[in-house]
């Protein structure tokens, strides 16, 4: 290796090291001043976010690290015009169900915050492979960092949408069953966010029931949870309340029909899935019935395309 690069590479490792030093002390004279974690919380459209926020800065001591310097760059990024990719990060961010408990600007500056890291890879690959002409490339990684973000944001809401899915028809007889012997909505959903307290369907009707016991309207905490989601059973859950309240239908059975439907539909996917995978099997199948015909007649064929039929 030329002694040049090599000199500016320890150089450069120096200074990364002597940064992340500095990261460290700053972010621990942070901490140990008491920053307060939850400032900004009263911007936050969801009400369970400090909750949210709250459980990540329990369980990881690298959360606690990072999130004064999301904040500080939250805090810069606010004096620009960020709506279009507030609205970029929104949605997947909230069926995602909030993880860290940030609030928009905040998921926008931790955008920044990775495409700053995959900037500064791209810029440093460039120049070491194509000199210093190529360090501009590295622009491209600020974009790639908010793409990076919502697909990871994305993939996180699928596997909480399919959790929520197969809580619904237990969530549903519990609500059923509670109903029934008389138990008001409240206390049934008090129970319910109680039984599933770390499975993402009772946080999201924790935060249904926040919302009631500060005053909310029942239905139109039930509509935001809908629109939150954006999950068609949840909706048909929402639409069956709803009706409910206006037409005045015992609640206790809109909800146990809502949960036979529900029931009925997953034995139908269940069959469709079945089928589908009857007929998925079939190419394997007929490879393999194919390369046992070959394996047992191999002699056969080897000694016909040698000698003919043998006929002459």
């Amino acid at each position: 290796m030329n002694p040049t690069i090599s000199l500016v590479l320890k150089i450069m490792a120096c200074g990364a090291f002597g940064l992340a030093v500095a990261l460290i002390v700053i972010g621990a004279y942070f901490l140990t001043r008491g920053v307060r974690l939850e400032v900004g919380a009263s911007t936050m459209v969801s009400m369970r976010r400090n909750d949210m926020r709250q459980r990540a800065l329990r369980k990881s001591l690298l959360w606690r690290f990072l999130l004064p310097w999301i904040q500080m760059v939250s805090a810069l990024l606010a004096r620009f015009d960020m709506a279009r990719l507030r609205e970029y990060v929104s949605e997947p961010y909230a069926r995602a169900g909030y993880p860290g408990g940030l609030d928009d600007d905040e998921v926008v500056a931790l955008g920044f915050i990775v495409g700053l890291v995959i900037a500064a890879f791209i810029a440093f690959s460039a120049w070491v492979f194509g000199g210093s002409l190529w360090v501009l490339l590295g622009v491209v990684g600020l974009p790639i960092g908010y793409i990076v973000l919502v697909s990871n944001l994305k993939t996180r809401a699928h596997i909480r949408e399919v959790q929520i899915l197969q809580g619904m028809p237990y969530l549903l007889d519990l609500l059923v069953l509670m109903l029934r012997s008389g138990t008001s909505l409240r206390l049934a959903l008090t129970r319910v966010v109680a039984d599933y307290d770390d499975h993402p369907i009772g946080v999201e009707f924790g935060q249904v029931l926040a919302e009631i016991e500060v005053g909310a309207v029942r239905v139109d905490a039930f509509k935001r949870m809908s629109d939150r989601l954006k999950i068609q059973d949840v909706t048909s859950l929402t639409d069956s309340i709803v009706q409910s309240e206006e037409l005045g239908w015992p609640l206790a059975e809109t909800l146990e029909r809502l949960a036979d439907r529900l029931a009925a539909e997953r034995v139908l996917k269940a069959q469709a899935a079945a089928g589908a995978a009857g007929v998925l099997v079939m190419l394997p199948s007929t490879l393999v019935l194919a390369a046992a015909v070959l394996l047992l007649f191999s002699p056969i064929i080897v000694r016909v395309l040698r000698n003919g039929l043998g006929l002459q």
